[in-house]
């Protein structure tokens, strides 16, 4: 089977021309991610219900990291920005893709 996103990659890579697959015709791009400013940082975590502690493991940062983030004193970048998006737009992630698992007692 497949999925949604290999099937949109191949098409965009590959599109069919008389039914012949073309490799110098690409359609992929990647979208600009947005910047986040202290405050932005702060609503996505309280949305997410997370602490300091566990939205940092979460981002494979350090909660001093995230700490600096909140008080304006750094602005996220990279690898951690590109999360901080998608969590934004979609919080279902955590769940669904087992980074937050629910323990009962």
């Amino acid at each position: 089977m497949v999925s949604i996103y290999k099937e949109a990659v191949r098409d965009a890579l590959y599109p069919k021309k008389k039914g012949r697959l073309r490799k110098d015709n690409k359609f992929l791009s990647v979208r600009e991610v947005k910047a986040m400013d202290s405050g932005d940082v702060h609503r996505l975590r309280t949305s997410l219900f997370l602490s300091t502690a566990v939205f940092a493991s979460v981002l494979s940062v350090s909660p001093k990291t995230v700490e600096a983030w909140e008080s304006g004193a750094n602005t996220p970048s990279g690898p951690a920005l590109r999360l901080m998006n998608l969590l934004a737009r979609n919080p279902d992630i955590l769940i669904d893709e087992g980074i937050l698992e629910e323990h009962f007692r």
